[in-house]
This record gives structure tokens, C-alpha cells and sequence, in this order.
């Protein structure tokens, strides 16, 4: 009796710290999540403000990466051959290594006009404004734009870095989840940082696309006839009178061609009216001969 007793108080000894371990590592790892959230949360801010003042500190020194420009372009002139000047502009755009990504034209009597959006690469870019407009008759319109979004670039991926380091802390800190609710925290946490992460993804490779890429904004338009000339002069005036005169008897004509099931349909009807009046008065005539 007194050796069971003294084995029972030995094993109950031997068992009180693996009980006061078990007690440690249940503790609740919220506590322990937010321990290790703050940290991860300060470094987001620290390393963020560290990349803007190092954009701020590279504006007069060497850049962590090349500048980024984005260029831009917007043109607008009259032709003389339009269909000529159309496929010179699609063969420049060509030669230079672009693509036309977008194109809208209309024609109408009196004028022809094409709208298009081109993207050149920006090594390109100058020849390619100068090559589009050499062949012009009167430029209306050149305007070139330059915007440096260097900065803003240094910023994001700076940013989307510590994101990144960010996502890793969460993600260790997800295996050491114990229970359902902790594993759900966690996961909220995951889903706003790489929701984060994209839109910086996302922003940078539009940025990258944009800098490669230098877009011009085109139209180019030929006038047949213009009532309002645009210059002044008797001879130019009279010329374009009469190519209004012209243009509207084509456009009369061709208005007479498209209604001709009207027409048709007038002409029967006065024939069929006037062969009913001649029977009226045919029947008409004895009855007065009579009388």
C-alpha cells in the first residue's frame, strides 16, 4: 500500500509539467496573430515611405531603374488622296515596328475621314509622328505630351514588395493556426494583401505597357466639297460651287433612282384615274346627244 502510494505521487509529479505545457501551447493564437500582424503591418509603412523618399533622393542622382516616360501624340490633317494617304500611314506604322490598335472611318459626300489609335514603340516614336504627318496638305493639329511616371512606379513596386514580404508572415502564420476561427482571420488577412498585390501587378504592367508603347492619336479627313471655303478667293469659291452643284445633282439623281417604286406607283395611279375619267365621259356623250 505504502509503495503504491509512493508510485502514484511519483507519476502525478512526473505529469504536472506536461500538464502546465499543454496549458502554455493552448493559449489563443489571435493573441499571437496580432503579435505578429503589427510588425508585418509597420514594415509595410517603413519600407513604403522608404521607396518614396528614395524616388525623392533619385530625381537628382542614378535611379534604382530606368526612368519611365509615357509619350503621347495627337495629330489631325487634311489630304488630298485619302485613300493614298491611308495606306502610306499603315505602311509607317509598319516600318516602325507599331500597330494600329483601334480605327473608325466615315465617309460621306461631301467628306471622307478616318480616325485611329496607333501604338509605336517609344525609340520610334518621333520618326513616326514626323513620317505620319509629311505627307499632310494642312495640319490642324500637333500636340505632343511627355509624362514621367517614375516616381509613381518607384513607389508601387516598392510597395507591392513589402506586400509580398507581407503575404509570406501571413502565410507562416497560417500553419501555426489551431483552430477554425484563426485559420478564417487569417485567410481575410491573406485575401485583402494579395487583392493589394494584384492591383500593384496590374498598374506596373500598364505603366510598362504605356512606356514601351507610345500612342498616337490620329485623323486625317479629304474634303470634296465645302461651301464654306477655307480660304478666301473668287476662283476657289467658284470651284467649290460648282463641285456643290455637282454633288447635289448626283445626290438628286441617285434620290430619283432610289424611289422609283414611288414613282412607278404615281405613274399607274394617273393612268388608271385618267382612263376612268375618258369612261366617264364616254358614257356621258350619248346621253347629251339625246337630250
Amino acid at each position: 500500500m505504502k509503495h503504491s502510494f509512493i508510485f502514484a505521487l511519483c507519476a502525478a509529479t512526473m505529469l504536472l509539467p506536461a500538464c502546465r505545457n499543454n496549458s502554455t501551447n493552448s493559449a489563443p493564437a489571435v493573441q499571437e496573430l496580432k503579435m505578429e500582424e503589427a510588425p508585418a503591418i509597420a514594415a509595410v509603412a517603413a519600407e513604403g515611405a522608404l521607396a518614396s523618399s528614395g524616388s525623392h533622393a533619385g530625381q537628382g542622382a542614378a535611379l534604382p531603374i530606368s526612368q519611365k516616360i509615357i509619350k503621347n501624340a495627337v495629330l489631325r490633317f487634311s489630304t488630298s488622296d485619302f485613300e493614298s494617304s491611308k495606306k502610306r500611314i499603315a505602311d509607317t506604322v509598319k516600318k516602325y515596328g507599331g500597330y494600329i490598335a483601334s480605327e473608325k472611318q466615315e465617309n460621306t459626300s461631301m467628306q471622307w475621314r478616318n480616325e485611329v489609335a496607333i501604338k509605336v514603340p517609344a525609340a520610334a516614336f518621333e520618326q513616326c509622328v514626323e513620317s505620319i504627318t509629311s505627307g499632310a496638305s494642312r495640319i490642324d493639329e500637333k500636340s505632343i505630351t511627355s509624362t514621367d511616371v517614375t516616381e509613381e512606379y518607384v513607389d508601387l513596386d516598392a510597395r507591392m514588395k513589402a506586400r509580398l514580404a507581407v503575404e509570406q508572415r501571413y502565410v507562416q502564420i497560417l500553419q501555426q493556426a489551431k483552430n477554425v476561427k484563426e485559420i478564417l482571420e487569417v485567410e481575410a488577412q491573406l485575401k485583402s494583401i494579395r487583392e493589394e498585390i494584384e492591383s500593384a501587378k496590374g498598374r506596373l504592367q500598364y505603366m510598362d505597357h504605356h512606356v514601351a508603347y507610345s500612342n498616337i492619336s490620329l485623323e486625317y479627313y479629304q474634303t470634296f466639297a465645302n461651301s464654306d471655303p477655307q480660304s478666301p478667293g473668287f476662283l476657289q469659291r467658284s470651284w467649290l460651287s460648282f463641285k456643290d452643284g455637282w454633288n447635289w445633282l448626283l445626290s438628286l439623281t441617285l434620290g430619283i433612282f432610289s424611289a422609283w417604286p414611288l414613282i412607278v406607283g404615281i405613274v399607274f395611279i394617273f393612268i388608271f384615274i385618267k382612263r376612268g375619267i375618258r369612261r366617264w365621259k364616254s358614257r356621258k356623250a350619248p346621253t347629251n346627244v339625246n337630250q
